[in-house]
């Protein structure tokens, strides 16, 4: 297998999870149906409603997915005796994953279609601090405000880790920390909506941070385990039989869709045992569904199959850019008649004339803004012996055919 080019590798010394590429395309995709869906009055008027409007759980995948590839290096470093991750470094390559895109996104989708950039909003938009204020939290770029507390969970991991680390904990007390950590943020959630707190602090990393942990978790496990995954009893059934976890994923999506009385609209009114049931179950569809891709990915089976395809590397590649352009493409459009522009249903008229305009401006961002910056992530070295490249575990030829096209640091 190639070695990747420098911009697309992991952090020095760390393996790939290169079907995790397809799983952000998924994620992606999810997003921008539940927002045609909404947007077409589809989560209301159809039957099928109950499943699209849950659909944004994409952001609960990326959110994951962030904790598992971010995490997994700082554990890897420390259980494997490696030199600690400076938080310079992880500082600088964040930086150049989000930054440059969001704000040449933020700046062009500014002057057309308008977003109202040139506001007293303005300095929160370009900080990534706009959930801050309750005038401000979907000003700009909508989805953005979940980019925001990835980006207050950039600022947090580096002092977690060392938090962790200096407990020098075994691998069942450090995975029991962090799912204490877990537990108090979805306390602490539960607590302020059960008691109407300040709707600010409900939608800052405070709330969020469950979601982040469960894939640190399974950053830990990932490193426990490397090299041996196949062999692991915790794990066979996830190597050997994907389909499971997906099959599982399924059955829960259907209970949280259809069992929970949960609103459909954009502006949903929830009940305590909603609010959180749907929080919780969000986490365990995710998690649920990308477990084959982050342990055994080098196992097949359909589900790996169909995550790996080509395009949904792509796809992957491309998902940041697609996350930022199409809800203000698709709400320009949809203002200009999109739902009648192809027969048939006015959501999937929405839905595929949306994707058509976004996926090329969603491809032009990488290639001319992303991929130039994420070049400068890793400090010019002085050359050496090529070094073998490390992977998550041995692979077929066949199943990871995208790896050398996809980006491989988390969106």
């Amino acid at each position: 297998m190639a070695a990747s080019p420098p911009a697309l590798a992991p952090p020095p010394g760390n393996p790939r999870f290169p079907l995790l590429d397809g799983m952000r395309a998924v994620a992606a995709l999810l997003i921008v149906v539940t927002h045609a869906s909404g947007a077409s009055n589809f989560n209301t008027a159809n039957p099928l409603g109950v499943y699209t409007a849950r659909m944004n759980l994409g952001v609960t995948m990326f959110f994951l997915l962030s904790g598992f590839l971010l995490y997994r290096p700082f554990v890897a470093a420390r259980r494997e005796g490696r030199p600690p991750i400076r938080i310079r470094d992880f500082a600088r390559r964040r930086a150049l994953r989000i930054v440059p895109a969001y704000w040449v996104a933020l700046t062009l989708l500014s002057i057309y279609p308008g977003l109202y950039l040139f506001s007293d909003y303005w300095p929160r938009l370009y900080t990534f601090t706009q959930i801050y204020s309750a005038r401000s939290t979907l000003a700009g770029i909508g989805p953005a405000w979940s980019l925001c507390i990835e980006a207050s969970f950039y600022v947090a991991l580096p002092f977690i880790a060392l938090g962790i680390a200096r407990l020098r904990p075994s691998v069942r007390g450090e995975v029991g920390a962090l799912i204490a950590l877990a537990i108090g943020s979805l306390a602490l959630r539960t607590y302020l909506h059960d008691t109407h707190g300040p709707p600010i602090l409900q939608n800052t990393l405070l709330c969020y941070l469950d979601w982040f942990c469960w894939g640190m978790i399974m950053a830990v496990i990932s490193v426990a385990t490397h090299g041996r995954e196949a062999s692991s009893r915790s794990l066979t059934l996830i190597v050997r039989r994907p389909w499971v976890p997906w099959a599982t994923a399924a059955v829960v999506f259907w209970v949280l869709s259809t069992r929970l009385e949960l609103p459909r609209g954009f502006f949903a009114i929830y009940t305590d045992y909603n609010y959180f049931g749907e929080h919780v179950l969000y986490a365990l569809v995710s998690l649920l569904l990308l477990l084959p891709a982050m342990f055994g990915g080098w196992a097949g089976g359909w589900p790996r199959r169909l995550v790996g395809l080509r395009v949904m590397a792509w796809l992957g590649l491309v998902s940041y850019a697609i996350f930022l352009y199409h809800l203000p493409i698709m709400g320009e459009i949809n203002a200009h008649g999109a739902q009648g522009w192809l027969p048939g249903s006015g959501f999937l008229s929405l839905l595929l004339c949306t994707l058509a305009i976004t996926i090329p401006i969603a491809a032009a961002s990488y290639y001319v803004v992303e991929r130039p910056a994420l070049r400068l992530k890793e400090r010019r070295r002085p050359a050496g012996p090529p070094q073998p490249e490390q992977i998550a575990e041995p692979e077929p030829p066949d199943d990871d055919v995208a790896v050398d096209v996809v980006d491989r640091a988390a969106w």
